[in-house]
């Protein structure tokens, strides 16, 4: 169901200047990948110099980057596997799903490190099980799904997001993922490609009419990650457009759209979310 207008997401500037800042894009979960956004977004988010929105003077690596393109806003994360520990979170150590950030940074939290970024990391079923791909520290916890179906995810081609023993990231068509001479250390499958072998998905259309907030992540040739997020409605072709033409990703891959959501370090969760698997950046806890 569509919402209405007043509900899409805006953009809430703090006044304060506390340590821990939260800078989060909210949504509701209306059916998975379907419908508009409806909650605020960024309470408390406090801008500096450069369009940066901050979590705290303190924590400069949290913070994402304010971009504009094509004249729609979006926020940037960019990620070095190499230096940074990107991993994928999914259930906890009884079995049971993490749903959202806040369960999510509490248990990173007891073993002595912080979580600094999060994302939703793909589609999942609506009991939280990946409908694709789900490799977590090299254990393959949810298998390669190449069957057809409707969906976002089942639009071809689809993709895997790879982080190898190298700590090398990729992106590749799905069905090519059992061929890649490295095996995966973190990896996770969406739907469709946004973008493959620096040629836009060719099924999308500039003129779409089929809007929502979106969320994807691409890889640049030197191998940086790079998380997106709109803060309005946007149709595929621009978001794709965004990755390969502002974020400079030879590679893109489609998350979800409208349960999409970011977290930077000390966000407080005000809106309930339902999260399958999840990307997060873990540090050492500098109080450890």
């Amino acid at each position: 169901m569509k919402a209405p207008a007043s509900l899409v997401p805006k953009l809430h500037l703090g006044t304060g200047l506390s340590a821990q800042l939260c800078c989060r894009l909210f949504s509701s979960h209306q059916g998975i990948g379907n419908g508009i956004a409806s909650a605020s977004a960024f309470p408390n988010g406090v801008w500096e110099r450069g369009g940066r929105l901050s979590t705290g003077a303190d924590d400069p690596a949290s913070a994402l980057q304010a971009v504009t393109f094509r004249g729609q806003g979006f926020l940037v994360r960019a990620v070095d596997p190499h230096k940074e520990d990107l991993r994928l979170f999914w259930k906890d150590d009884d079995g049971n799903p993490f749903h959202d950030f806040v369960g999510l940074e509490k248990a990173v939290n007891t073993k002595g490190e912080k979580l600094v970024f999060a994302a939703n990391a793909g589609i999942f079923e609506a009991d939280s099980r990946p409908v694709g791909l789900l490799v977590q520290d090299g254990n393959e916890v949810s298998p390669l799904n190449l069957k057809d179906g409707a969906g976002n995810f089942y639009m071809k081609p689809n993709g895997v997001f790879v982080i190898n023993g190298k700590h090398e990231a990729l992106i590749v068509e799905s069905s090519a993922y059992t061929a890649l001479l490295s095996p995966a250390t973190w990896a996770t499958q969406s739907g469709p490609l946004l973008v493959h072998g620096g040629d836009i998905n060719p099924d999308f259309n500039a003129d779409s009419k089929n809007l929502a907030v979106r969320s994807g992540v691409g890889v640049r040739k030197d191998g940086t990650v790079v998380f997106s997020i709109s803060r309005l409605p946007v149709n595929f072709y621009t978001f794709a457009s965004l990755f390969l033409n502002q974020l400079k990703c030879s590679n893109a891959l489609y998350l979800d759209g409208t349960i999409s959501a970011f977290y930077v370090l000390g966000a407080k969760d005000t809106v309930p979310h339902s999260f399958g698997p999840m990307f997060g950046v873990v540090e050492k806890a500098k109080n450890r």
